[in-house]
């Protein structure tokens, strides 16, 4: 593949044939007689990119006009016939592109032609779906006393608006009848049938609404229904209506508002809409079926033909199911009710139309184009992985691309390439393949007319499901960028035709909310949260609450239907004339199967190389017997797993044997917490840092483990929990807005800083997340910054969480130190630039240090609160040793308060030390009693060993105190407390080595950066 080449760019006669060529973009299709133009997609560098064999090369900079060809808008120019002309023509003549041919599965399939006697059929999931018992009972048992005043008004809204839709339901039937009636004798028989079939929804609707209104007058009957297709109200009741969260009578208007809606919509279908597009608020459904109503009726300006006009969108993107069958029910249903015909088009789709004419396939020619929907899936998350991936942590840039399916993280280039696509800067194609695509996608919005044989007045809705997901690839984004041109150009020679994209994922990744975002600057973007299996829970007649049985795995279906569909394109890419059929009754045992091996067709989206694998095997089994291509499937399954780890014994085996209990459960904790990032979808920077992350349930150390004043404890407490145990406090006022963003302790070394932070995480039941230079420091350039990015992203995703940097000196010192790098002033902005977007979030930030006068001044500026964790004095000291010696037995000889007073300069780490050094010198002792023992029997060791006052004498002769009174950061820590601790007004304390004065007031002319006038 060839980008433009500079001299292409550059050259004057170039950039103004296609700015004229842009002005001239007409809605036709391109036929194979017909002579072509450069559209201003792109140029290429040479001639054209065109394969060999084809006609006479076109001169990139040298592009005429042919006779009559209009040279600006509303004129045209004929040129002199003469053999010269001619000649100069016949040069300049474009090689005929090849006819295109869509496949006819896609115009069965993909293309819906809108009758108003043929109502929308639900996609295979849905279909599925709807075949399922959901049991319902919604009355509200009155016998429960305790919560009598909350049952009546759940009762008495409950009969509101069952009577709202007897009532409407009641006239629409009246309705109904008199459409019937008002038949001509000589109808035809589809118009016939279309009107009784509503009637008789009608007439369905209302006895449901009828029999739902006595069990709300009733509610004593505890009366039970059991429903295949969802009615009409579900969603209604088991969303709006759900007591366990929202005001059952705060919600009553919402619900109302939308309630003609729904039945206006489903009278008129053979399923209702909450079947169809489960639980996306009704509201929703309507305010996208207006938009593109209006997109569909407003006419281009009158002037658009000397503009390149650009129409906005609609996409909405929706999370929590990553399926594409309720994306394809709400395209469906929206062209059905605006009177439009659907083309349907997905990733998959586009990789395979435009990858074929472009000779790419799936089997053995792929490339980028062809591999292009097995990337959009990657980026989804719902593309199969190997449960074990290897963090990376260096890789070279420069790895050539293999064709293997491997989306690394968005790059600033790639970023920039896809600004580039949009703006229409930037095309990773050649011109012949631009022609190709151009001719393609042409085709698709001209497939309704082909595929009815004649011209449509019908307006025409493009629907392209996986629209986030191709914005985030090259290819994605530029098919996306010309498809939209070709549009835009159809609608300004007066096309009613217009496009809707979706995109569903169950957890987007951080850079997919981030194009989402990027989207919106230009589209009308909606997004929602959708959960159509969720466990329903019920009141029942005794009190408490049941679990409805009408829990359908419609996700895991969906998956399948995709991966069947993938298989089938393989082998048509194969040559075979054989599918997988969903309706044959080994697809249908696969498809509702429960095995583990068989959800590895459910779960995710099978790669390239095994869809490969399974086509082929499919394949040769339907040529040694027909009807036998579903064994191929079989054949996969029952091999399990591809890759086995080493030491496991077994392909289901989670983990391996011989291990002791403490490694089991240290493996089941590593686990979790693997697979809680896991599902949280972390990039490729955030599982970098994420090697720092402390589950909360694996911290183990609180305050009682940790000595220091109570007036710490108590600062400490005020910023991180309190807002958990007083939330009011927090609802109104400066709390609400605002909130200190961070800690900083310091002191000398050892003094339980690190502990300290612990110890928060734990009391506040927050995550931590352990950041260091290390973790940060990167060698490529550019590295560091996505890591500190990842940091704050990771926090807000494991929040609430403690975000605490240690030796935060080696981090964030002054950029205006001596030797300062430019990377370390990169490295310090980006840091301040995330730190300030933090507000949002339930994330706090500690930062220890021993070296304080080091740090940069923004990073003090955020860290209000300085506490000093100063060394223990004797009191102190005493109180550690205890804590550091409660599970040991001393000897009665044993003073602790003497070695406090011995240990005057001893950190929280050197008494630590001390007494681990005592035991080591009481286990040396009894060693050495073993040795010198000499009877005949063995030796026997003391159960539990006795710490005496010589231990602690040797202890305190290895391990001396690691600092002293003269040591010069000592001092400099002294000095910053002094200007900067929480005690720098007034008579300050010096670390334990004495007292100092101040002035009683500062000085604010002091402090000027500017003093005097």
């Amino acid at each position: 593949m060839q980008s433009t080449g500079l001299r292409a760019l550059l050259n004057p006669a170039t950039v103004a044939a296609r700015s004229q060529a842009q002005s001239r973009i007409r809605y036709r299709s391109f036929q194979t007689s017909s002579t072509w133009r450069d559209t201003g997609a792109g140029a290429g560098a040479n001639n054209g990119d065109k394969p060999p064999g084809q006609s006479a090369a076109v001169e990139d900079e040298d592009v005429q006009p042919q006779n009559g060809t209009e040279t600006a808008p509303g004129r045209s120019r004929v040129r002199t016939s003469t053999s010269v002309k001619n000649r100069i023509a016949r040069k300049h003549a474009a090689p005929a592109l090849p006819p295109v041919k869509l496949p006819q599965t896609f115009l069965d399939d993909n293309v819906t032609l809108h009758h108003a006697w043929r109502r929308p059929q639900l996609p295979i999931a849905l279909a599925e779906d709807a075949k399922q018992p959901k049991t319902s009972s919604i009355f509200v048992d009155p016998q429960v006393a305790d919560k009598k005043t909350r049952i009546t008004e759940s009762n008495r809204a409950l009969e509101d608006y069952f009577d709202a839709t007897f009532t409407a339901m009641f006239e629409k039937v009246a309705d109904r009848v008199k459409a019937v009636v008002a038949l001509d004798a000589n109808c035809h028989t589809e118009e016939l049938v279309h009107k009784l079939t509503s009637l008789t929804r009608a007439y369905d609707m209302l006895l449901d609404s009828a029999w739902h209104l006595a069990d709300s007058l009733y509610p004593a009957r505890h009366a039970e229904y059991i429903y295949t297709s969802k009615p009409f109200w579900w969603w209604h009741y088991y969303k709006d209506f759900d007591r366990h969260a929202q005001e059952f009578r705060d919600q009553f208007l919402s619900v109302q508002t939308g309630l003609d809606s729904i039945l206006d919509y489903d009278w008129r279908l053979d399923h209702s809409l909450a079947q169809a597009i489960a639980d996306l608020p009704i509201l929703t459904f309507s305010s996208i079926r207006s938009a593109l109503r209006r997109e569909l009726t407003t006419p281009a300006p009158l002037d658009s033909e000397s503009k390149n006009l650009k129409r906005q969108i609609t996409i909405l993107s929706m999370s929590g199911y990553s399926g594409q069958a309720i994306s394809e029910a709400v395209a469906e249903h929206i062209a059905y009710f605006n009177d439009a015909d659907l083309v349907k088009l997905n990733a998959q789709d586009l990789s395979v139309i435009v990858g074929d004419y472009l000779d790419q396939d799936w089997a053995y020619s792929r490339g980028s184009l062809s591999n292009m929907g097995f990337r959009a899936a990657e980026m989804n998350g719902k593309l199969y992985k190997d449960p074990d991936v290897v963090t990376r942590h260096e890789e070279e840039d420069n790895d050539p691309d293999t064709g293997v399916i491997n989306i690394r993280a968005a790059s600033g280039s790639l970023e920039d390439e896809l600004s580039k696509i949009k703006q229409g800067g930037y095309d990773p194609f050649g011109k012949w393949e631009n022609l190709k695509i151009d001719k393609v996608l042409d085709q698709i919005i001209q497939v309704a007319e082909i595929k009815q044989g004649s011209p449509r007045e019908k307006p025409l809705i493009i629907h392209i499901h996986d629209f986030i997901e191709l914005s985030m690839t090259l290819e994605g984004s530029m098919l996306i960028t010309r498809l939209r041109n070709i549009v835009d150009s159809a609608w300004q020679q007066g096309s009613k035709v217009a496009i809707l994209g979706t995109s569903s994922s169950e957890q987007p990744s951080e850079e997919y909310q981030s194009t989402l975002r990027d989207l919106s600057i230009g589209d009308f973007v909606i997004s929602r949260h959708i959960d159509p299996s969720r466990t329903l829970r019920q009141p029942k007649p005794s009190g408490g609450l049941q679990t409805s049985d009408g829990h359908f795995p419609l996700q895991d279906t969906d998956i399948f239907v995709e991966n069947v569909q993938n298989i089938n394109r393989m082998l048509k890419s194969l040559g075979s004339q054989c599918t997988l059929e969903l309706s044959d009754a080994h697809m249908k045992i696969f498809m509702h199967a429960t095995d583990t091996r068989a959800q590895m067709l459910k779960k995710s989206i099978l790669p390239l190389p095994e869809v490969y694998n399974i086509a082929c095997a499919a394949k040769r089994h339907e040529e040694e017997a027909a009807g036998a291509a579903p064994g191929g499937v079989y054949e996969r399954l029952l091999m399990g797993p591809l890759r086995q780890r080493p030491g496991q014994r077994y392909l289901d085996e989670p983990e391996q044997d011989g291990k002791t209990e403490g490694e089991d459960s240290q493996k089941k904790d590593e686990d979790s917490q693997s697979g809680g990032r896991a599902a949280m979808k972390l990039n490729e920077y955030e599982k970098r840092i994420s090697s720092g992350h402390i589950n909360r349930q694996n911290l183990r150390t609180t305050f009682d483990d940790v000595h220091v004043p109570k007036e710490t404890i108590s600062a400490l407490k005020l910023l991180t929990t309190l807002a958990l145990v007083r939330p009011d406090a927090f609802s109104y006022g400066v709390l609400a807005q605002d909130k200190i963003p961070g800690c900083l302790l310091y002191g000398p070394p050892g003094t339980g800083k690190t502990l300290l932070a612990k110890a928060v995480a734990k009391e506040s039941g927050a995550n931590m997340l352990e950041i260091s230079g290390a973790t940060i420091n990167d060698k490529w350039v550019g590295e560091s910054e996505k890591l500190i990015r990842a940091v704050f992203t990771l926090a807000k995703k494991i929040s609430p969480c403690v975000v605490f940097i240690d030796e935060a000196d080696s981090l964030l010192a002054n950029r205006s130190m001596l030797g300062a790098r430019a990377s370390h002033r990169s490295h310090i902005n980006q840091f301040l630039k995330e730190w300030d977007g933090l507000e949002e979030t339930e994330a706090f930030i500690m930062v220890a240090t021993n070296r304080p006068f080091d740090l940069d001044d923004a990073v003090l500026r955020r860290l209000p609160r300085r506490l000093l964790v100063d060394l223990p004095l004797q009191v102190d000291r005493t109180a550690i040793l205890k804590i550091l010696l409660k599970g040991e037995t001393l000897d009665p000889a044993v003073s602790l308060e003497d070695l406090a007073k011995r240990t005057p300069y001893y950190s929280g780490s050197d008494l630590k030390n001390a007494c681990v050094a005592a035991a080591m010198a009481a286990v040396e002792e009894e060693n050495e009693a073993a040795a010198r023992h000499s009877g005949p029997e063995p030796y026997e060791y003391p159960k539990k060993r006795i710490l005496r006052q010589d231990h602690f004498d040797k202890a305190l002769r290895q391990i001396p105190a690691s600092i002293s009174e003269d040591m010069q950061s000592l001092k400099q820590i002294r000095k910053f407390d002094e200007e900067y601790g929480a005690k720098k007004k007034g008579t300050k304390k010096m670390m334990g080595f004495g007292v100092g004065v101040e002035k009683k007031f500062a000085d604010a002319e002091e402090v000027r950066i500017r003093r005097g006038p």
